[in-house]
């Protein structure tokens, strides 16, 4: 027996949520995951994010020195 307001209340809460992290750019699944494929995968998404950021400041870097 569940409220229906508290289903709404929960599914107005997960659009504004998603919609956030969509809006972001950020995966939601680094820090609620599904599973641990989840997971994984969105740490590789932000490894190969950083990889790219550091490969841009080597290149700054070595045109410096």
């Amino acid at each position: 027996m569940s409220d229906k307001n508290t289903t709404t209340t929960k599914d107005d809460l997960a659009k504004v949520e998603r919609s956030l992290y969509n809006a972001t750019g950020i995966s939601k699944n680094i820090f609620n995951t599904d599973g641990n494929m989840a997971l994984e995968k969105s740490i590789l998404n932000d490894e190969s994010t950083i990889r790219n950021l550091i490969l841009q400041f080597t290149i700054f870097f070595d045109r410096i020195v």
